[in-house]
């Protein structure tokens, strides 16, 4: 009995002494194809090993290619090729690997892409901005606070690397 213990007692230790990474979150996810498939592009980590978060995007530029090459592009309302010949990202973010919220999408707003403003505390007026430097797949992602009048008042940046989600295992999360 006393044995038994033992063993349960270092299996314990040793499963709480071991803390997953992002990068261990989300090659979890990967591998069992969990991963948004409208979203799943590029996997972006943060430069801070001890946070658990990461987020994955997909370009609209997939999607628009997709539809022209089955002739779907065509029967798009003029509204919705705008949307697509203007581009956007569809962003979905994880936290110990679990997905946060729905999808989020960010249009392209000059050299980056920014989200819908929402409202942070139900009155001061946020939205998020991601610029990518395509050469080498670092980011900066910001929180902006704004202004009522939307103008910019104060921001607050991370920053990490980009990949390339390896299409080797089809993707089949929501």
């Amino acid at each position: 009995m006393k044995l038994w213990l033992s063993i349960a007692l270092v299996l314990f230790l040793t499963g709480t002494a071991f803390s997953q990474t992002a990068r261990n979150y989300y090659d979890e996810l990967y591998q069992a194809g969990g991963l948004d498939r409208m979203a799943d592009g590029h996997v972006c980590f943060d430069d801070d090993p001890a946070l658990k978060t990461f987020f994955i995007f997909g370009k609209s530029d997939a999607l628009r290619d997709f539809l022209i090459g089955a002739g779907g592009y065509a029967k798009l309302s003029q509204k919705e090729k705008a949307a697509l010949d203007k581009g956007f990202l569809t962003v979905r973010q994880y936290d110990n690997g679990v997905p946060l919220g729905e999808e989020d999408t960010y249009t392209k707003d000059q050299s980056s892409w920014v989200g819908e403003i929402g409202l942070m505390s139900g009155k001061v007026p946020v939205r998020m901005r991601l610029e990518i430097s395509w050469q080498t797949l670092r980011y900066k992602r910001s929180l902006e606070i704004l202004n009522a009048d939307h103008t910019l008042k104060s921001q607050v940046a991370r920053y990490g690397h980009c990949e390339v989600v390896s299409p080797a295992i089809q993707q089949k999360g929501d």
